[in-house]
């Protein structure tokens, strides 16, 4: 009981300081702006529903690929998964990455989705970390085409700006070695389980302990066995990479969509794509949910060197709107549908 109130008050502290550093974030940009909110309102009412309604789509491509990867990964481990529970595994990721303070924050809810539509735990790792690797990687071969076609644009970054986009950059190779290791390395998730039962034994949670050694030979066995069978599909492993790709692209395009609807400089575009690219790296560098501030910063910033202030600001409200705040509504719509019908495929089964 007192694990669960513990959970419980966790969750509810991320959701209140995440709430709060979205508060700040967009009164800062607004003070910052000098716009006030009927001048963003009036803004929005004059931009045009042929860019508006694209830049939404591109966003729900943020959510669709990601679970269409995720999808494609456990078919080939044979565990025919739906595009519809596809969506919901990623949905939970996105919600729950974006309330709290890690870049993998949502794989535990877009576990145990998985686990409730019947997969076993074992696959459910492998899948999350295949998957974790390809976006990785799909983050570090966009930035690198961009630092060759776009060099210019990097420099036309402050040095503080610079600084932060080599960081995550860093960090973000980091981590793709990292997921790796965990990946290929069984001893090394041997190393990390045996270090967690033996906290365990330390704070006198015995039985859970002895339960987790018991299982962790068997459990690391089918592990690599799924691993092998993950890597051993070249064919697949090129979709999820591609699928990585694509939902990284769709939600840097939302910034695109939304310039074209403000009626911005299409010529201005090929540069505003490299920018964008540039802040998705940088926003990487701390473990803030959503890149909160270090995001909005960096927009501000890259955005200003290609047009006037005013119009700077106004875009980064809409596209970060679009790509971060509604984006989170819509997953946490699906994440709660989805428990819904999880709760309600439970009391059949019951009866």
């Amino acid at each position: 009981m007192k694990e669960i109130i513990h959970k419980n008050r966790n969750k509810i502290i991320c959701f209140i300081v995440t709430l709060i550093l979205a508060l700040i974030t967009i009164y800062a940009v607004f003070k910052g702006s000098g716009i006030s909110p009927d001048e963003l309102v009036s803004s929005l009412r004059e931009s045009s529903w042929a860019g508006i309604v694209p830049a939404a789509v591109s966003m729900l491509g943020f959510i669709w690929f990601e679970g269409d990867a995720l999808r494609v990964i456990l078919r080939h481990m044979g565990y025919p998964v739906k595009r519809s529970q596809g969506f919901i595994y990623s949905a939970a990721d996105v919600y729950f990455s974006a309330i709290t303070p890690s870049a993998s924050g949502g794989q535990p809810a877009s576990a145990f989705f998985m686990v409730q539509d019947g997969i076993p735990v074992t696959a459910v790792m492998t899948a999350l970390l295949l998957n974790l690797i390809m976006y990785t990687l799909a983050i570090i071969s966009i930035s690198i085409a961009d630092i060759l076609i776009f060099p210019k644009i990097f420099l036309n970054f402050s040095i503080a700006c610079r600084i932060l986009i080599v960081a995550g950059g860093v960090i973000l190779a980091g981590l793709g070695i990292l997921f790796y290791m965990l990946l290929r390395k069984q001893e090394l998730m041997k190393s990390i389980c045996l270090g967690i039962t033996g906290l365990l034994h330390r704070l006198h949670c015995h039985r859970l302990a002895g339960r987790i050694e018991r299982k962790l030979s068997v459990s690391l066995e089918k592990y690599s066995h799924c691993v092998d069978a993950v890597l051993g599909g070249r064919r697949m492993l090129w979709r999820v990479y591609l699928l990585n790709v694509l939902q990284r692209m769709s939600q840097i395009i939302v910034t695109l969509f939304s310039f074209g609807a403000m009626h911005g400089d299409l010529h201005k575009l090929p540069h505003l794509l490299a920018t964008q690219i540039y802040v998705v790296l940088g926003s990487n560098c701390v473990p803030i949910p959503g890149g909160m501030g270090v995001t909005d910063y960096l927009m501000l910033k890259g955005y200003c060197r290609l047009m006037p202030r005013d119009e700077a600001f106004r875009l980064e409200i809409l596209s970060r709107g679009l790509s971060f705040y509604i984006c989170i509504l819509v997953s946490l719509v699906t994440v709660i549908a989805g428990y819904i019908v999880l709760r309600k495929r439970k009391m059949k089964m019951e009866k």
